[in-house]
């Protein structure tokens, strides 16, 4: 008997293995998880370099991660399992009261040549550079700067988990102290924590943005900042419009199937189609003296603010300003002349938009793909004001910021 119960134990266990095998080598690679929203790694390509350096063992560990059969269940399970367990983790990302979810382990970007993966610390050294950067900005520029750095969910919605907020303290305090006074820094860390305490729907549960109503909240600070107090549109003008069931990146990195999903809210003046956007790109043509010459061409426009096509997709936070473009434009159709205001962002911005294009006409630029000469854009379009919304969680992981000039 214990015989026969070993060999169906090895039948099945090498059944397994021979089927996920066989699984992993039928099914077609993906390139994109819409349910992550992020490019997934594809086979790397040999070479040995990459293999004496440690990069092709790296690529292939990460491919056979996001390749593995059936993933997203598997990471489901996990989640499920945990949480039976009594364990309020999973995957680096929390569960808190009411649903709520933070990602609490970052990679954490070192230097130039080093990251270092899933901690839940930053590197002063590194997040100086970026302050100091924008700190030079300010002082070069002749234009009023306004500069947002939002705090990530695990600084706001501290009170939704038993975690301290050591850290979150630390790195708030950091941020204010290395801004010169010239940065217009607004510190929105006790700001979105005490409405958060409050009861306030700011930031997603299963997201890391900020939902509408904490754009809102900080386009009330944007406008204090520059001075337009005065011109700040009373919250009970605006009609909103609810989406139901946005399932957000941090939801899918946890595995916590079982959370339910946020409501994305689109504010409205009713006026939404007296706007256009526009999206830019930069190629190299032959110039009349057969010289190679940079022109900027738009390759997109939409009417308004929102690609609405995404909301019935699991982005839907994508839909405010289409997604990620480089360089985008948001201006009246009419042409009425007004101030020009440069964002230098990240996709916190795209809900500021609603908001801010009631203002001014809006330049905006993607610093995830190093679009940070604001100066040469502001000169460009004759901008009047300079915003710069990026948020912390990008601040740890990457040195984009350090860039602008």
């Amino acid at each position: 008997m214990k015989k026969t119960l070993n060999t169906i134990t090895v039948i099945l266990f090498t059944l397994i293995i021979f089927g996920f095998s066989a699984a992993f080598i039928i099914t077609p690679d993906s390139d994109f998880s819409e349910d992550e929203n992020r490019v997934l790694q594809t086979l790397p390509k040999f070479s040995f370099a990459a293999l004496a350096n440690g990069e092709y063992s790296s690529d292939m560990t990460d491919y056979f991660a996001d390749q593995f059969p059936a993933r997203d269940f598997f990471v489901g399970v996990k989640g499920v399992a945990e949480n039976v367990l009594g364990r309020s983790e999973n995957n680096g990302v929390l569960l808190g009261d009411d649903g709520q979810l933070a990602v609490r382990l970052f990679t954490a970007y070192k230097s130039r040549f080093e990251r270092v993966e899933e901690i839940d610390y930053f590197y002063e050294e590194n997040i100086t550079i970026s302050l100091d950067a924008v700190n030079a900005f300010a002082e070069k520029s002749e234009l009023p700067l306004v500069t947002v750095l939002p705090p990530r969910t695990i600084d706001v919605a501290a009170s939704a988990f038993d975690y301290p907020t050591d850290i979150s303290d630390s790195l708030g305090a950091l941020i204010a102290s290395g801004l010169s006074d010239k940065a217009g820094y607004i510190d929105l860390f006790p700001i979105m924590r005490e409405r958060y305490d409050s009861g306030e729907y700011v930031y997603m549960r299963t997201d890391h943005h900020w939902t509408s109503l904490g754009a809102y909240v900080t386009y009330c600070e944007i406008m204090k900042s520059f001075g337009m107090e005065d011109e700040i549109i009373p919250m009970e003008r605006f009609s909103r419009e609810t989406v139901e069931d946005f399932y957000g990146t941090t939801w899918s990195k946890a595995g916590y199937k079982f959370v339910p999903p946020d409501d994305i809210e689109i504010w409205s003046l009713g006026n939404e189609d007296d706007f256009i956007t526009r999206c830019y790109a930069s190629k190299m043509v032959k110039g009349e003296d057969g010289k190679p010459v940079k022109v900027k061409e738009s390759y997109k426009e939409f009417s308004g603010w929102m690609n609405r096509e995404y909301l019935d997709k699991k982005d839907k936070y994508a839909a405010f300003l289409d997604g990620t473009h480089n360089e985008q434009t948001v201006t009246l159709k009419s042409g009425e002349e007004r101030e020009t205001l440069l964002i230098s962002k990240d996709s916190f911005a795209n809900t500021l938009v609603p908001f801010l294009s009631q203002h001014f006409d809006l330049v905006i630029l993607n610093l995830a793909n190093k679009q940070a000469d604001l100066s040469l854009a502001a000169e460009e379009y004759g901008c009047d004001k300079v915003l710069i919304v990026y948020n912390c969680g990008n601040l740890i992981e990457n040195n984009n910021l350090a860039l602008i000039k």
